[in-house]
């Protein structure tokens, strides 16, 4: 894929975002995709391997334009990490002017070169996200601090994390945090869905040759973190360490690596003022290439920060067989196991407690601790993490995995051994988190009839039948959040998860064109049910009906019959109630063996209904119909072909009948309208 990657904030390559923006950019490049980096400046060029291409954004840039801006001779043959690389404008160097410019300027850049683009990574959308997303884009979080650590920035600063980041952050089409903890925080504090946030946990860039305990090591304490007061925790450590015994401090040296950030001169301050501050070495920044020095001089790592989203340093000790001991809060605990000690990290006295009892833990308890980490750590793999982030920029193009079935591929030449495997193909337009197919009518029809015969040998194996729905402007109204107006999200859950919905309605088809993912017509349910039954009567398959009106199902399939038998293996006509259990009705549908259940219940209810019974029910397709046997019947007339294409067909279901619907379909036309506004100006569906 064609990939735009935001490495937007880099920190100067002295942070974990840091690492994490170079991990990433390395294996996503290896793995085959093409990638754009958008850079700060063009320091950040040679440590991410690429190469400057001419400023598309502006004139007005700091960076000198001949460095590095020539192509490689050869760029096909290039190394993967000859990456084009787009710097930002000069005047984004403070933060500030920075995140309001990655917020408000970058969507429109975005917009008028997305012809050149698969898809939009976000590397820290903790730190910088956009108002819209014209690509389909992912956004790491890698914590939530500011919600757990008062102060530990500007008042402006914790402001904008905590009540404009969020609403913008949540826009972009697909969440990614780097750790169940972060997912658990983004539920709590930012409101998301659970479902909505995946967890790729960080990784580590290459595997050590670690020994079974501590021998040809230092025997120093190492912690590694930007000097932050008080979020690092730096000062609590300080004075645990200083309440050890003078030989033990002696034996074992506090090491503090990491450039001095914001408040560090209260650390510094209290390491000179420990009984121990002669054992206390601060080493400032690190580079890359100094490391495993450091690393072979640390006996043991303690990580005692009041809060990390992930925490790489932890995992890479644990990687190089060093005893660890770490907090118990945070995603810490999490990443930990049962690997390292644990303790709570503002109470000083567990944090000494903890250091005394690794350091005086005998020979066969520490190897033993040891080898639980080095096994420990094999979960945590970059690799993995970005072909996670590929396959959700995948899925939010349309594309479907064995594991994600939203956005199957609606071609009607697909056939049903593809069908039933799954096959990731593309065909969908994804509007409100909703997959619409992009379908005729009659490949949508084609679709259900490889459905229901793909399904047919499957059953009575517990499978669950195939969910289709025709998404109108009702189903949006009554489905989707979006603020001030609320929304029914099990439903939403539903749709977003059917194997195929159709555009029943021109408003959701004129709105794909205004969002660039245009869908090729309105298919609807009342158009495509006499197609289905005609089809089904060729293929000898049989329908059922549930709900509806009996004498106006028994008129429309004595007019759908014509010349051809349609079989109509049952009508239920029970009333159905979804806050009780009704088992006898899936029981009278299952001993049917119908190959296709129509449920004309009318939405929500129909829906809600096909989603809590789908794991009882054994019928290979089913599908929500509404009132459409009231229009083939002839009780209920539809509107002038000319009023259907151009959308106006709600004004004349209002005429025959305003009593009962001029409230809903004000309602709806005012959501709806906001909810397209709103997609069009950046949520992007």
């Amino acid at each position: 894929m064609r990939l735009l990657v935001s490495c937007i904030p880099y920190d100067k390559g002295k942070s974990g975002i840091s690492v994490y923006v170079r991990e990433v950019v390395r294996e996503l490049a290896l793995q085959g995709h093409d990638l754009t980096l958008l850079c700060e400046d063009g320091s950040v060029v040679k440590q991410l391997g690429g190469y400057v291409v001419p400023n598309t954004f502006n004139h007005d840039t700091t960076e000198p334009q001949n460095h590095e801006t020539a192509k490689p001779p050869n760029h096909q043959a290039a190394e993967p990490q000859n990456h084009k690389t787009i710097l930002a404008p000069g005047w984004t160097r403070r933060p500030a002017f920075s995140m309001l410019w990655h917020l408000f300027v970058l969507p429109f850049w975005i917009r008028r070169h997305r012809k050149e683009f698969d898809g939009f990574v976000i590397c820290a959308a903790n730190r910088r996200v956009c108002a819209s997303y014209p690509l389909p884009t992912t956004a790491t979080v890698h914590d939530l601090a500011n919600f757990h650590v008062p102060g530990k920035y500007s008042r402006l600063r914790m402001f904008y994390l905590a009540s404009i980041l969020p609403h913008f952050a949540k826009k972009a089409q697909r969440l990614v945090a780097v750790s169940g903890a972060t997912r658990a925080d983004m539920v709590k504090f930012w409101h998301c869905r659970e479902d909505d946030v995946a967890v790729l946990y960080n990784g580590l860039a290459e595997r050590h040759q670690a020994s079974g305990g501590n021998e040809g090591r230092g025997a120093g304490i190492l912690y590694i973190s930007r000097i932050e007061h008080p979020g690092k925790n730096h000062v609590r450590l300080i004075e645990a360490y200083g309440r050890l015994p003078r030989e033990i401090a002696a034996a074992h040296p506090l090491v503090i690596a990491g450039a001095d950030w914001k408040d560090a001169e209260k650390v510094h301050a209290a390491a000179a003022g420990s009984p121990h501050s002669d054992f206390i070495r601060f080493t400032g920044f690190v580079a890359a290439e100094d490391m495993e020095k450091l690393w072979s001089e640390a006996g043991f790592y303690v990580f005692p920060s009041l809060f990390e989203g992930f925490g790489l340093s932890l995992v890479e000790a644990m990687e190089r067989g060093i005893p660890c001991a770490c907090s118990n809060n945070g995603s810490l605990g999490e990443i930990a196991g049962d690997v390292a000690v644990t303790f709570d990290p503002e109470s000083v006295d567990e944090i000494a407690s903890s250091l005394s009892r690794l350091l005086g833990e005998g020979e066969a308890d520490r190897a033993a601790r040891i080898s639980r980490g080095i096994e420990h750590v094999k979960k945590f793999s970059w690799a993995d993490h970005a072909k996670g982030i590929a396959g959700l920029i995948e899925s939010a193009m349309g594309h479907a995995t064995s594991d994600d079935r939203r956005g199957l591929c609606l071609a009607s030449s697909v056939d049903a051994a593809n069908i039933a495997s799954n096959a990731p193909c593309p065909g969908t337009s994804l509007l409100f988190g909703i997959p619409v197919a992009r379908v005729t009518e009659s490949e949508a029809v084609e679709r259900i009839v490889a459905m229901a015969k793909a399904r047919r040998s499957q059953i009575p194996d517990a499978v669950s039948p195939f969910f289709v729905a025709t998404l109108n402007v009702d189903f949006v109204t009554n489905a989707v959040k979006g603020w001030p107006f609320g929304g029914n999200v099990e439903l939403w859950g539903y749709l977003k998860r059917a194997d195929l919905v159709t555009a029943d309605g021109m408003p959701i088809v004129l709105l794909s064109r205004l969002l660039g993912c245009r869908l090729p017509e309105r298919v609807t349910g009342a158009d495509m049910v006499p197609e289905i039954c005609r089809r089904f009567a060729e293929e000898g398959l049989s329908v059922y009906v549930l709900g509806g009106d009996k004498v106006a199902v028994e008129e429309a399939f004595a007019k759908l019959g014509g010349n051809q038998t349609i079989k109509l293996v049952g009508h239920d006509d029970s009333f159905v109630r979804l806050d009780e259990d009704q088992p006898e009705i899936v029981e009278r549908i299952n001993a049917a063996k119908t190959d296709l259940l129509f449920v004309a219940l009318g939405n929500p209810k129909q829906e809600l209904w096909m989603g809590r019974n789908a794991a009882k029910l054994r019928v290979p397709v089913m599908i929500g119909v509404g009132g459409t046997f009231n229009f083939i019947a002839g009780r209920v007339k539809r509107a002038p072909k000319w009023m259907q294409k151009s959308g106006l067909e709600w004004v004349y279901r209002i005429i025959q009948e305003p009593g009962r619907l001029w409230r809903r379909y004000a309602y709806g036309l005012v959501k709806f309208s906001w909810l397209s506004l709103r997609a069009v100006l950046g949520r992007g569906g």
